[in-house]
Protein backbone atom coordinates (compact mmCIF):
# COMPACT_ATOMS: atom_id res chain seq x y z
CA UNK A 1 0.00 0.00 0.00
CA UNK A 2 1.30 3.60 -0.98
CA UNK A 3 1.71 5.97 2.12
CA UNK A 4 0.32 9.24 1.36
CA UNK A 5 2.43 12.33 2.11
CA UNK A 6 1.28 13.20 6.04
CA UNK A 7 1.76 9.08 6.92
CA UNK A 8 5.21 9.44 4.98
CA UNK A 9 6.19 12.81 6.60
CA UNK A 10 4.87 10.83 10.07
CA UNK A 11 7.15 8.03 9.47
CA UNK A 12 10.33 9.50 8.22
CA UNK A 13 10.12 12.06 11.30
CA UNK A 14 9.93 9.30 13.75
CA UNK A 15 12.53 7.08 12.35
CA UNK A 16 14.91 9.99 11.91
CA UNK A 17 14.44 10.78 15.38
CA UNK A 18 14.82 7.14 16.66
CA UNK A 19 18.19 6.99 15.03
CA UNK A 20 19.46 10.20 16.55
CA UNK A 21 18.19 9.44 20.07
CA UNK A 22 17.37 5.16 19.79
CA UNK A 23 13.66 6.30 22.31
CA UNK A 24 10.80 5.75 20.89
CA UNK A 25 8.58 8.95 19.73
CA UNK A 26 5.49 10.26 20.73
CA UNK A 27 3.06 11.97 19.41
CA UNK A 28 3.61 15.30 21.08
CA UNK A 29 6.99 15.28 19.86
CA UNK A 30 6.13 14.42 16.48
CA UNK A 31 3.56 17.68 16.41
CA UNK A 32 6.60 19.49 17.54
CA UNK A 33 9.18 18.41 14.51
CA UNK A 34 6.66 17.82 11.71
CA UNK A 35 4.94 21.41 12.23
CA UNK A 36 1.75 19.37 11.03
CA UNK A 37 -1.45 21.67 11.83
CA UNK A 38 -3.09 18.71 13.61
CA UNK A 39 -4.34 17.07 16.62
CA UNK A 40 -2.43 14.66 18.80
CA UNK A 41 -5.59 12.28 18.24
CA UNK A 42 -5.22 12.93 14.42
CA UNK A 43 -1.16 11.69 14.75
CA UNK A 44 -1.74 9.08 17.08
CA UNK A 45 -4.53 7.33 15.05
CA UNK A 46 -1.98 8.37 11.59
CA UNK A 47 0.78 6.52 14.09
CA UNK A 48 -1.42 3.26 14.96
CA UNK A 49 -2.44 2.94 10.77
CA UNK A 50 1.67 2.88 9.98
CA UNK A 51 1.54 0.67 13.20
CA UNK A 52 -1.02 -1.61 11.49
CA UNK A 53 1.04 -1.54 8.32
CA UNK A 54 4.12 -2.99 9.68
CA UNK A 55 6.07 0.15 9.31
CA UNK A 56 6.23 1.44 13.23
CA UNK A 57 6.14 -0.52 16.03
CA UNK A 58 5.17 -0.08 19.81
CA UNK A 59 8.00 -1.18 22.70
CA UNK A 60 6.91 -2.67 25.73
CA UNK A 61 4.16 -0.04 27.37
CA UNK A 62 5.93 2.95 25.78
CA UNK A 63 3.24 5.66 24.41
CA UNK A 64 5.83 6.37 21.41
CA UNK A 65 6.37 4.20 18.62
CA UNK A 66 10.00 3.05 17.26
CA UNK A 67 10.33 2.35 13.32
CA UNK A 68 9.97 -1.77 12.44
CA UNK A 69 12.90 -4.05 10.29
CA UNK A 70 10.27 -3.27 7.63
CA UNK A 71 9.91 0.34 8.28
CA UNK A 72 13.72 0.66 8.47
CA UNK A 73 14.45 -1.18 5.36
CA UNK A 74 12.14 1.10 3.49
CA UNK A 75 14.08 4.17 5.00
CA UNK A 76 17.17 3.17 4.44
CA UNK A 77 16.38 2.28 0.29
CA UNK A 78 14.83 5.92 0.07
CA UNK A 79 18.04 7.31 2.21
CA UNK A 80 20.52 6.44 -0.38
CA UNK A 81 20.95 9.58 -2.45
CA UNK A 82 19.51 11.72 0.48
CA UNK A 83 23.42 12.38 1.99
CA UNK A 84 25.72 15.03 0.39
CA UNK A 85 28.88 14.87 1.66
CA UNK A 86 30.42 17.57 3.24
CA UNK A 87 34.46 18.99 3.35
CA UNK A 88 34.68 17.62 6.33
CA UNK A 89 33.23 14.04 5.29
CA UNK A 90 35.65 14.23 2.55
CA UNK A 91 38.58 15.14 4.40
CA UNK A 92 38.37 11.90 5.87
CA UNK A 93 37.70 9.63 3.14
CA UNK A 94 39.60 10.88 0.50
CA UNK A 95 43.43 10.31 1.77
CA UNK A 96 41.95 6.66 2.30
CA UNK A 97 42.85 5.88 -1.08
CA UNK A 98 44.89 8.76 -2.25
CA UNK A 99 47.81 8.54 -0.33
CA UNK A 100 48.05 4.72 -0.23
CA UNK A 101 50.87 2.81 -1.89
CA UNK A 102 49.42 -0.61 -3.29
CA UNK A 103 46.29 -1.75 -3.98
CA UNK A 104 46.17 -3.81 -0.60
CA UNK A 105 46.97 -0.82 1.37
CA UNK A 106 44.69 1.54 0.11
CA UNK A 107 41.74 -1.04 1.01
CA UNK A 108 42.69 -1.54 4.49
CA UNK A 109 42.80 2.64 4.78
CA UNK A 110 39.67 2.84 3.65
CA UNK A 111 38.66 0.64 5.68
CA UNK A 112 39.70 2.52 8.91
CA UNK A 113 38.78 6.14 7.15
CA UNK A 114 35.50 4.72 6.54
CA UNK A 115 35.06 3.56 10.61
CA UNK A 116 36.33 6.78 11.55
CA UNK A 117 33.55 8.33 8.93
CA UNK A 118 30.50 6.02 9.94
CA UNK A 119 31.17 5.46 13.85
CA UNK A 120 30.39 1.96 13.12
CA UNK A 121 32.25 -1.57 12.18
CA UNK A 122 33.74 -1.68 8.83
CA UNK A 123 34.90 -5.08 7.11
CA UNK A 124 36.73 -5.49 3.99
CA UNK A 125 36.95 -8.22 2.47
CA UNK A 126 39.85 -8.58 -0.48
CA UNK A 127 41.96 -10.93 -2.68
CA UNK A 128 45.04 -12.27 -0.95
CA UNK A 129 46.83 -10.51 -4.41
CA UNK A 130 46.15 -7.24 -6.12
CA UNK A 131 45.81 -8.74 -9.74
CA UNK A 132 44.59 -12.10 -8.46
CA UNK A 133 47.74 -13.75 -10.32
CA UNK A 134 50.48 -15.95 -8.00
CA UNK A 135 53.80 -16.98 -9.15
CA UNK A 136 54.50 -20.87 -7.53
CA UNK A 137 58.20 -22.26 -6.43
CA UNK A 138 59.04 -26.20 -4.98
CA UNK A 139 61.85 -26.32 -2.39
CA UNK A 140 63.89 -29.05 -1.05
CA UNK A 141 62.83 -28.75 2.91
CA UNK A 142 64.40 -31.39 4.89
CA UNK A 143 64.89 -35.00 4.06
CA UNK A 144 62.16 -36.66 1.59
CA UNK A 145 60.06 -33.48 2.11
CA UNK A 146 59.03 -30.18 -0.13
CA UNK A 147 57.63 -26.90 0.51
CA UNK A 148 55.09 -25.63 -2.33
CA UNK A 149 54.73 -21.82 -1.92
CA UNK A 150 52.39 -19.69 -4.01
CA UNK A 151 53.65 -15.97 -3.67
CA UNK A 152 51.13 -12.71 -4.60
CA UNK A 153 51.87 -9.76 -6.63
CA UNK A 154 52.37 -7.75 -2.84
CA UNK A 155 54.43 -10.44 -1.42
CA UNK A 156 52.02 -12.46 0.67
CA UNK A 157 52.78 -16.22 0.80
CA UNK A 158 50.73 -19.16 1.37
CA UNK A 159 52.88 -22.55 1.18
CA UNK A 160 52.16 -26.40 2.10
CA UNK A 161 54.38 -28.87 3.38
CA UNK A 162 54.36 -32.27 1.84
CA UNK A 163 56.62 -35.62 2.30
CA UNK A 164 57.81 -37.51 -1.02
CA UNK A 165 58.76 -40.76 -1.62
CA UNK A 166 62.39 -39.70 -2.14
CA UNK A 167 64.72 -36.55 -1.44
CA UNK A 168 63.99 -34.03 -4.22
CA UNK A 169 66.92 -32.54 -6.45
CA UNK A 170 66.97 -28.95 -7.12
CA UNK A 171 66.98 -29.88 -10.59
CA UNK A 172 63.60 -31.78 -10.16
CA UNK A 173 61.86 -29.16 -7.91
CA UNK A 174 62.39 -26.81 -10.81
CA UNK A 175 61.37 -28.76 -13.35
CA UNK A 176 58.02 -29.22 -10.76
CA UNK A 177 57.84 -25.16 -10.22
CA UNK A 178 58.05 -25.01 -14.39
CA UNK A 179 54.97 -27.01 -14.54
CA UNK A 180 52.98 -25.68 -11.63
CA UNK A 181 53.69 -21.63 -13.24
CA UNK A 182 52.79 -23.52 -16.60
CA UNK A 183 49.32 -24.64 -15.42
CA UNK A 184 48.33 -21.86 -13.18
CA UNK A 185 50.86 -18.56 -12.87
CA UNK A 186 48.95 -16.83 -15.93
CA UNK A 187 45.42 -16.76 -14.34
CA UNK A 188 43.35 -14.69 -11.74
CA UNK A 189 42.75 -17.63 -8.92
CA UNK A 190 38.63 -17.08 -9.41
CA UNK A 191 39.48 -18.53 -13.39
CA UNK A 192 40.81 -21.63 -11.98
CA UNK A 193 39.22 -24.68 -11.86
CA UNK A 194 39.38 -27.94 -11.18
CA UNK A 195 39.98 -28.49 -15.01
CA UNK A 196 43.72 -26.57 -14.56
CA UNK A 197 43.99 -28.81 -11.23
CA UNK A 198 43.66 -32.36 -13.90
CA UNK A 199 45.93 -30.62 -16.18
CA UNK A 200 48.31 -30.13 -13.20
CA UNK A 201 47.40 -33.85 -12.18
CA UNK A 202 47.96 -35.29 -15.88
CA UNK A 203 51.37 -33.62 -16.39
CA UNK A 204 52.69 -35.10 -13.05
CA UNK A 205 52.14 -38.31 -13.66
CA UNK A 206 53.38 -37.94 -16.96
CA UNK A 207 56.52 -36.34 -16.32
CA UNK A 208 57.30 -37.10 -12.85
CA UNK A 209 55.09 -40.40 -11.40
CA UNK A 210 57.32 -40.75 -8.46
CA UNK A 211 56.22 -36.89 -7.06
CA UNK A 212 52.45 -37.46 -7.63
CA UNK A 213 51.42 -37.07 -3.88
CA UNK A 214 52.31 -33.45 -4.05
CA UNK A 215 48.70 -33.33 -6.39
CA UNK A 216 46.48 -32.65 -3.85
CA UNK A 217 48.52 -30.78 -1.93
CA UNK A 218 48.87 -28.51 -4.49
CA UNK A 219 45.17 -29.04 -4.69
CA UNK A 220 44.57 -27.57 -1.71
CA UNK A 221 47.27 -24.91 -1.83
CA UNK A 222 44.79 -23.23 -4.74
CA UNK A 223 42.02 -23.47 -2.73
CA UNK A 224 43.74 -21.84 -0.01
CA UNK A 225 44.97 -18.47 -2.46
CA UNK A 226 41.75 -18.47 -3.98
CA UNK A 227 40.19 -16.79 -0.27
CA UNK A 228 39.87 -13.51 0.98
CA UNK A 229 41.33 -11.31 3.35
CA UNK A 230 39.57 -10.04 6.15
CA UNK A 231 40.25 -6.84 7.20
CA UNK A 232 38.51 -5.27 10.31
CA UNK A 233 38.25 -1.56 11.64
CA UNK A 234 36.23 0.14 14.22
CA UNK A 235 35.59 -2.87 16.40
CA UNK A 236 35.54 -0.88 19.44
CA UNK A 237 33.08 1.45 17.87
CA UNK A 238 29.89 -0.44 18.14
CA UNK A 239 30.34 -0.96 21.85
CA UNK A 240 29.63 2.78 22.74
CA UNK A 241 26.05 2.31 21.32
CA UNK A 242 23.32 1.41 24.10
CA UNK A 243 22.13 -1.88 21.92
CA UNK A 244 25.62 -3.32 22.59
CA UNK A 245 26.14 -2.02 25.95
CA UNK A 246 24.37 -5.40 27.88
CA UNK A 247 27.00 -8.20 28.30
CA UNK A 248 24.95 -10.68 26.13
CA UNK A 249 24.98 -8.46 23.42
CA UNK A 250 28.90 -7.44 23.54
CA UNK A 251 29.63 -11.15 24.16
CA UNK A 252 28.01 -11.79 20.82
CA UNK A 253 29.68 -9.35 19.13
CA UNK A 254 33.17 -10.17 20.30
CA UNK A 255 32.22 -14.07 18.82
CA UNK A 256 31.23 -12.18 15.63
CA UNK A 257 34.80 -11.11 15.15
CA UNK A 258 36.17 -14.28 15.47
CA UNK A 259 33.71 -16.10 12.73
CA UNK A 260 35.89 -14.04 9.97
CA UNK A 261 34.59 -16.96 7.28
CA UNK A 262 31.01 -15.98 8.40
CA UNK A 263 31.43 -12.31 8.16
CA UNK A 264 33.53 -13.01 4.32
CA UNK A 265 30.45 -15.28 3.86
CA UNK A 266 28.28 -12.49 4.47
CA UNK A 267 29.84 -9.70 2.36
CA UNK A 268 30.72 -11.72 -0.53
CA UNK A 269 26.85 -12.07 -0.96
CA UNK A 270 26.50 -8.65 -2.11
CA UNK A 271 25.04 -7.72 -5.20
CA UNK A 272 26.79 -6.55 -8.16
CA UNK A 273 24.34 -3.56 -8.41
CA UNK A 274 24.53 -0.81 -6.09
CA UNK A 275 24.23 -0.50 -2.56
CA UNK A 276 22.90 -3.68 -0.68
CA UNK A 277 21.05 -3.35 3.25
CA UNK A 278 20.27 -5.93 5.38
CA UNK A 279 18.44 -5.09 9.04
CA UNK A 280 17.51 -7.12 11.09
CA UNK A 281 16.45 -10.98 10.52
CA UNK A 282 18.05 -10.15 6.51
CA UNK A 283 21.38 -10.49 8.36
CA UNK A 284 22.65 -13.95 9.82
CA UNK A 285 26.09 -12.19 11.36
CA UNK A 286 24.03 -11.22 15.20
CA UNK A 287 20.90 -12.35 16.94
CA UNK A 288 20.50 -11.10 20.40
CA UNK A 289 20.15 -7.28 18.90
CA UNK A 290 18.78 -6.00 15.97
CA UNK A 291 21.81 -4.84 13.49
CA UNK A 292 22.16 -3.45 10.15
CA UNK A 293 25.08 -3.78 7.40
CA UNK A 294 25.02 -1.96 4.31
CA UNK A 295 27.70 -3.17 1.84
CA UNK A 296 28.92 -2.38 -2.00
CA UNK A 297 31.42 -3.94 -4.10
CA UNK A 298 34.37 -3.13 -6.28
CA UNK A 299 34.01 -4.48 -9.82
CA UNK A 300 37.29 -6.00 -10.06
CA UNK A 301 38.07 -9.25 -12.14
CA UNK A 302 38.09 -10.26 -8.44
CA UNK A 303 35.71 -8.52 -6.16
CA UNK A 304 36.57 -6.35 -3.22
CA UNK A 305 33.72 -5.68 -0.94
CA UNK A 306 33.11 -3.13 1.83
CA UNK A 307 30.08 -3.52 4.44
CA UNK A 308 29.80 -0.96 7.26
CA UNK A 309 28.04 -2.90 10.82
CA UNK A 310 26.21 -0.74 13.33
CA UNK A 311 22.72 -1.05 15.01
CA UNK A 312 19.78 -1.04 13.11
CA UNK A 313 19.16 2.55 13.85
CA UNK A 314 22.81 3.70 12.24
CA UNK A 315 22.67 6.59 9.39
CA UNK A 316 22.48 4.93 6.61
CA UNK A 317 22.02 7.95 4.18
CA UNK A 318 25.53 9.17 5.40
CA UNK A 319 26.65 6.02 5.81
CA UNK A 320 25.62 4.55 2.12
CA UNK A 321 27.15 8.27 0.78
CA UNK A 322 30.74 7.43 2.29
CA UNK A 323 30.52 3.77 1.18
CA UNK A 324 29.73 5.54 -2.59
CA UNK A 325 32.55 7.10 -2.25
CA UNK A 326 34.87 4.84 -1.43
CA UNK A 327 33.76 2.42 -3.72
CA UNK A 328 34.35 4.63 -5.98
CA UNK A 329 37.48 5.79 -5.35
CA UNK A 330 38.78 1.85 -5.05
CA UNK A 331 37.00 1.38 -8.39
CA UNK A 332 39.29 4.13 -10.11
CA UNK A 333 42.24 2.81 -8.63
CA UNK A 334 41.26 -0.95 -9.55
CA UNK A 335 40.86 0.27 -12.92
CA UNK A 336 43.72 2.36 -13.38
CA UNK A 337 46.74 -0.57 -11.81
CA UNK A 338 44.80 -2.86 -14.72
CA UNK A 339 45.07 -0.94 -17.40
Amino acid sequence: MELDERKNQILDIVISEYISTGEPVGSKALIEKSKLNVSSATIRSEMLELEKMGLLCKPHTSAGRIPSQKGLKQFAEKSINRYSLTEDDLHILVPAVRASVGLIEAIKDASVRLAEFSGCAVFTASPLSEDGRFTFEVMPAGRKAIAIMAVSSSGAVKSVFTKVEKEISPEDAHKLTNILNSVFANFPVNEINGVRVMLFKDEVSKNFPEYSCVIVPVANLVNSIKSYELCISGSSNLLSYPEFSNIETAREYMQLLDRREDIIDELLQTSDSGIDIKIGEDSHLLKTTPAGIVSAKVHNRIPIVIGVLGPARMNYSKIIAGCKHVILQLQERTDSETE
